[in-house]
């Protein structure tokens, strides 16, 4: 490509030479009635002249190669490096905004930064061509024409960058955009858009943050118009004064009129060129802002330091776990989520955790998780500091499921066993998590059974949501970890199901400490240890018949589910 360019921005004077050569030898021939060497002349001219077609068409194979290996492997970059970055750092929103100006055109600013590398190098290369030889002729002329050009530059330099920090402002109100469009764009959220006959409504939300995007931006654009045109009117008059010069210096006699030719079109190659490379550079300014944007992204650190040498546990047993004074507070708030905890989550126990919504049991999950590490405060693992332990290491000891998780269109058995893909699916584990999650007995009645491919939109079988939660579960079975988290994992999930999912759950081997959030009391009655939050502090503790009897927040809460039942 860089050849290729060179040759693109000498090409245009070696013509220019040979027309000039080629209309002196026109008038010469006239004048003497010979026309000897004319051919030779044309021919080659009708050569060169007919070269930049065959160059653009191998720029344009070898680019095409190029932008083939280059998209693949930028793609797979950006998203091996969103599936690196901290979880934490998905819940910055400041993080978000740097998401939303750098992945607006997805990697094409990428691809445009590096195509205009080579119209660089072909500008430059016929820049310097052009200024040596308009210098050799007059340099009057070459510094009129240049100094004229110079303004336009100046002026797109400028308006680039404010048109990027009109992007940047606006990220947080692009990134609703982007979510009020999921209601329309996507099927499910679509469903409910049309049943409640919201789409008017949010196809108005989306119609102000555009209108106002465009208003700025349509002020900035006028503005730039205005600048542009003066600035052009400028390069005209400078380009028009050169040559008003170079045709004086014809008519007194000092060149020929070829000459002439040739002049005005290494002239006029050289204001393109200069005009090109300030264009481009210029532009290159505004893609270099989001490139800026995507290396920064790419460079993201970990919010979590990992230890530079991490205690290896190599557990094969379930470890016990310990909250010691340990309180938490999320970076943009000044409130603490969670408040001088310390308890012990005994090894193989299955421990319930109770509380209001916004008492801390999520934000206590994301500490155990080392999705955060503690504001205060250390959590022991056999007595270590979690902080000393590899992220890589401890994870692979977990299997977690949050109310909201994640659906795989895959085949049946494939989105069971992503559980563990490390390894080999094992169709016969994959089976007992079914079971387990009650997902066995609907994954039967398919036709394909556990080769049936899921997803409508693929073709497949779409699963109900209580299908779905039994789905995941399964999945969190099938990882068999040697701590489970489950955090409202029966939500969709019908009563019958629910209570085989839960007793199969109370009946795991001591092997495995289940933890479980769940606004179900006679599920959480069950459980060996519960721990019950309120505004982010401990306040009890013990098993179900101990906390009945203190008659506290949990039997309050217990009561009030019992009361309703019995209506």
């Amino acid at each position: 490509m860089s050849v290729l360019s060179v040759v693109a921005g000498i090409l245009p004077y070696i013509g220019a030479f040979l027309l000039g050569t080629l209309v002196n030898a026109i008038l010469k021939g006239t004048q003497v009635g010979s026309y000897v060497g004319i051919w030779s002349v044309l021919v080659l001219y009708a050569f060169v002249t007919s070269m930049p077609t065959i160059v653009g068409n191998l720029q344009l194979y070898v680019n095409r190669r190029r932008m083939l290996t280059l998209q693949m492997e930028t793609d797979l970059d950006f998203l091996k490096q969103r599936e690196k970055i901290d979880i934490a750092s998905y819940e910055d929103p400041q993080f978000q905004d740097l998401i939303q100006r750098t992945f607006r055109n997805g990697a094409n600013p990428t691809f445009q930064l590096g195509n205009a590398q080579f119209d660089i190098i072909r500008a430059l290369v016929s820049f310097v061509v052009g200024t040596v030889l308009a210098i050799h002729f007059n340099f009057l002329v070459y510094f009129v024409v240049i100094v004229t050009a110079i303004p336009a530059f100046l002026m797109d330099v400028k308006y680039a960058g404010k048109s990027w920090n009109i992007w940047s402002k606006d990220s947080p109100e692009q990134r609703r955009l982007a979510d009020l469009r999921t209601h329309i764009t996507f099927r499910i959220p679509l469903i409910e858009t049309k049943l409640l006959q919201s789409g008017k409504r949010l196809l108005l939300l989306m119609r102000k943050i555009l209108s106002d995007f465009a208003t700025v931006q349509l002020s900035l654009e006028k503005k730039r118009l205005l600048h542009a045109s003066s600035t052009d009117i400028l390069a005209l008059i400078g380009f028009t004064a050169g040559l008003f010069l170079v045709v004086r210096s014809v008519v007194s006699g000092q060149f020929q009129v070829g000459t002439l030719v040739y002049i005005m079109t290494t002239l006029s190659n050289v204001r393109n060129s200069i005009a090109n490379l300030l264009e481009t550079i210029s532009g290159q300014y505004e893609n270099h802002l989001i490139v800026r944007d995507m290396i920064t992204f790419m460079n993201t650190g970990p919010v979590i330091i990992e230890s530079a040498k991490p205690t290896v546990l190599d557990l094969s047993s379930v470890p016990e776990i310990t909250f010691k004074n340990v309180s938490f507070k999320y970076s943009n708030s000044e409130k603490y989520s969670l408040r001088n905890i310390s308890l012990t989550l005994q090894s193989g126990n299955k421990i319930g955790l109770v509380g209001n919504n916004g008492a801390g049991k999520t934000t206590f999950v994301k500490l155990l998780c080392r999705i955060y590490d503690p504001t205060e405060g250390t959590i022991l693992i056999n007595g270590i500091d979690l902080r000393e332990i590899s992220l890589e290491e401890w994870w692979s000891y977990l299997a977690v499921m949050f109310q909201d998780y994640a659906n795989y269109d895959f085949l049946a058995k494939e989105a069971i066993a992503i559980g563990r893909s490390e390894k080999s699916l094992d169709l016969k584990k994959v089976i007992e998590a079914a079971e387990i999650s009650q997902s066995h007995t609907f994954i039967s009645e398919w036709k394909d059974k556990y080769d049936q491919q899921m997803g409508v939109e693929f073709g497949g079988k779409e699963p109900s949501k209580g299908q779905r939660q039994k789905l995941s579960i399964a999945k969190i079975i099938y990882r068999n970890a040697l701590v489970m988290i489950l955090d409202e994992p029966t939500a969709s999930v019908d009563a019958e199901a629910e209570a085989k999912i839960f007793n199969s759950i109370e009946n795991l081997s001591k092997n495995t400490t289940a933890l479980l959030i769940s606004h179900d009391f006679s599920t959480i009655s069950e459980c060996d240890q519960i721990f019950v939050l309120e505004e982010g502090y401990l306040i009890e503790e013990g098993n179900h018949i101990e906390l009945m009897k203190k008659i506290g927040k949990y039997a309050e809460l217990y009561n009030l589910q019992a009361k309703r039942f019995k209506k």
